[in-house]
C-alpha cells in the first residue's frame, strides 16, 4: 500500500493503543478513576500545567531549529558538511534517548518526592542521575572517538564525507559527557515544576550560545568551526546550568 499503508498503520496503532486503555480502566481498579465531578477545567491546574507544558514544548522544537540554521551555514560551503551534520543528528539520537529515557524516569520521581517535601532524596536524586547520564554519555565519547570512520561508514561510503565526519565526530564528542550536566538540570527542573528556568537552559544550548559561536567560528577557521562550536556550546551552558538550577532551587524555601 506504500505511503498509505504507513499512514493506516499509524492510526490503528493509535486507535488500538486507545482500545487497550479502555479495556485496562474497565477491567483493573486503577487508583486514577475518572468522574463527570472532576471534568470542570480549574484555572489554577491550567496555568501551572501550561507554564510547565509550554517550555517543555519549545524545549523539544529547539534542536530542529538549531539543525535548519547549522544547515544554513554548512551549506555555503559543500553538501558534504550537510550530510555530515545530518548523519551526526542520527547518530546521537541513540546517544541521547537512552539518557533522556533517564531523565524521564526521574521526572516523576523527583516531582513525588519534592512533593512530600523530601529535599535531602530530591538532592540525592539529582546527584544519582547525573552520575547515569554521564556514564552513558561517556560511553558515546569513547565510541565517537575510537571509531568515527565506521560509525560514519554506516551512512555513506562517500571518501570525502567519511573525512570530514571523522573530523566532526571527534570535536563534537568532547562536549558529550560535559553535557550531562546541562541536560540533568534541565530535566529536573521541569520536575519540580520549573518550566521557565528549564528553557532557559535549553535557549542557551540550542540558540543562543551554539548559533553564533558557530557563525564565528567559521568566519575564523571554516566549517570546522561548527563542529567546535558544538562541545563549546556544552561547556559554556554547563556552567549557566549550574548557576540557574541552584538559583531556582535556593528560591524554593522547602528545597533550601
Amino acid at each position: 500500500m506504500g505511503i498509505k499503508g504507513a499512514a493506516l498503520a499509524t492510526g490503528i496503532g493509535q486507535v488500538l493503543t486507545l482500545v487497550i486503555y479502555i479495556i485496562a480502566y474497565l477491567r483493573y481498579e486503577l487508583p486514577v478513576k475518572l468522574s463527570a465531578k472532576h471534568k470542570r477545567p480549574d484555572g489554577m491546574i491550567i496555568a501551572k500545567m501550561y507554564s510547565i507544558g509550554i517550555p517543555a514544548t519549545l524545549n523539544l522544537a529547539l534542536p530542529s531549529l538549531l539543525i535548519s540554521a547549522l544547515n544554513g551555514i554548512l551549506a555555503a560551503y559543500s553538501q558534504s558538511y550537510v550530510l555530515v551534520l545530518g548523519i551526526y543528528y542520527k547518530l546521537q539520537t541513540f546517544l541521547y534517548l537512552p539518557a533522556n529515557g533517564v531523565i524521564q524516569g526521574m521526572r516523576p520521581v523527583i516531582s513525588f518526592n519534592y512533593g512530600a517535601g523530601e529535599k535531602e532524596r530530591v538532592k540525592k536524586i539529582y546527584r544519582i542521575v547525573l552520575y547515569m547520564t554521564g556514564v552513558i554519555l561517556a560511553a558515546g565519547t569513547i565510541i565517537c572517538a575510537l571509531f568515527p570512520a565506521k560509525l560514519i561508514g554506516l551512512f555513506t561510503e562517500n571518501a570525502d564525507t567519511i573525512a570530514i565526519g571523522k573530523t566532526a565526530l571527534r570535536l563534537i564528542c568532547i562536549g558529550f559527557v560535559i553535557s550531562a550536566v546541562s541536560v540533568t538540570s534541565s530535566g529536573a527542573l521541569e520536575g519540580l515544576g520549573m518550566g521557565i528556568p528549564s528553557l532557559m537552559i535549553s535557549l542557551c544550548r540550542f540558540i543562543a550560545i551554539i548559533l553564533p559561536l558557530a557563525f564565528f567560528l567559521c568566519k575564523l577557521t571554516g566549517p570546522t568551526g561548527v563542529w567546535n562550536a558544538f562541545w563549546i556550546t556544552e561547556v559554556v551552558t554547563a556552567l549557566i546550568s549550574v548557576f540557574i538550577y541552584r538559583f531556582s532551587v535556593s528560591r524554593q524555601k522547602d528545597l533550601k
